[in-house]
């Protein structure tokens, strides 16, 4: 019977102190939070960087044109992205992408803090223009 109550009681003890754990755990998390996006977009620049250093992955250069919706289908999966990753992912040279970003502008994408994105529903409007 005192095996029984030592574990009461030491289960008494444990319950109060991983309370207090978690509760730590979670606000450290949450302190956490902008370092993750800040390290998320520390790696979107270095890839920029890089894809200015480097030649296409494919070994040949870079092919010279790029469609519109080819452009905003990967800034729409990756939104905040920068010209020089963009232009790495798709093959082209840099200055393409921003012309794209430049003259769209607006109706297609828009420029944020973080890089480019999107504005919601530029497939529809894409479609109008045609």
């Amino acid at each position: 019977m005192a095996g029984k109550q030592d574990r009461k009681r030491g289960r008494s003890f444990v319950d109060p102190a991983r309370r207090a754990l978690t509760q730590q755990l979670e606000r450290v998390d949450q302190e956490l939070q902008p370092y993750n996006e800040l390290v998320e977009r520390r790696e979107r620049l270095a890839n920029a960087l890089a894809a200015l250093d480097a030649p296409s992955q494919s070994g040949q250069a870079p092919k010279k044109r790029v469609r519109l919706h080819e452009v905003a289908a990967y800034v729409a999966e990756h939104p905040g992205v920068m010209p020089a990753e963009v232009a790495a992912a798709l093959e082209v040279p840099r200055p393409n992408i921003q012309a794209h970003f430049v003259r769209n502008e607006g109706t297609v994408f828009e420029k944020r803090p973080e890089g480019w994105c999107t504005i919601p529903g530029w497939e529809t409007a894409q479609e109008a223009q045609r």
